[in-house]
């Protein structure tokens, strides 16, 4: 062992639980110049818990001081104060190697997946345009009307051509009648039921002259 390394050692024993940095510091000064090992055990009882404070309040200035410089550097891109170039590379984006023939498979799923949808929004429409056609067929609406007729998806059929037929009854198309409201229906009924009741009576009344 060494001078420094002899002061380090004998400091350890006498400051149990200081900080290692600490007690180097000092063995490091105490050091300079020493080259008698027999003088070790007086430098180090020559060194008392005072010379440990200063020491580490040394420690504490130097450490703060050099995180200050650090964070200068970050902030400025500077490395021992001066600029760096690149100081955030940045790496290459790593491609994965795909076999071909996974990628001949990975098309074929893609191409296969894009006609079964395609199939499926064609279908969708197709029975779309029935549902239209069969509605507007069921309140009296021409065919190639209906056609023409810019639908949303999710407009109701039944509301929408209900209206529709409303609209040309009240602008004079003949053949096209309004749609009956519950009041008209209940009405029709009645006078149907007045209807039979009358004739049933009349029925009564002849067959009882005979």
């Amino acid at each position: 062992m060494n001078i420094q390394e002899l002061i380090l050692a004998g400091l350890q024993q006498k400051f149990t639980g200081v900080d290692t940095a600490i007690l180097t510091r000092i063995a490091i000064k105490k050091a300079e110049g020493i080259t008698d090992e027999t003088k070790v055990n007086s430098i180090v009882e020559g060194i008392s818990f005072s010379d440990v404070l200063n020491s580490y309040g040394d420690f504490r200035a130097g450490d703060a001081s050099k995180t200050a410089v650090t964070n200068y550097e970050k902030k400025h891109n500077l490395k021992d104060g001066k600029p760096v170039e690149n100081p955030n590379p940045k790496p290459e984006e790593k491609k994965d190697d795909v076999p071909a023939w996974a990628q001949a498979l990975i098309d074929s799923n893609k191409s296969l997946s894009d006609k079964l949808t395609q199939f499926e929004t064609e279908k969708a429409q197709a029975t779309r345009s029935q549902q239209i056609l069969a509605k507007a067929k069921e309140y009296g609406i021409p065919e190639n009307y209906a056609k023409r007729c810019a639908i949303k998806d999710d407009e109701d059929l039944d509301a929408y051509f209900k209206d529709l037929k409303q609209e040309f009854a009240n602008d004079g198309f003949k053949g096209v009648t309004p749609p009956e409201s519950a009041e008209e229906k209940i009405e029709k009924e009645s006078e149907s039921i007045a209807k039979m009741i009358d004739e049933g009576t009349k029925t009564i009344v002849e067959q009882n002259k005979n």
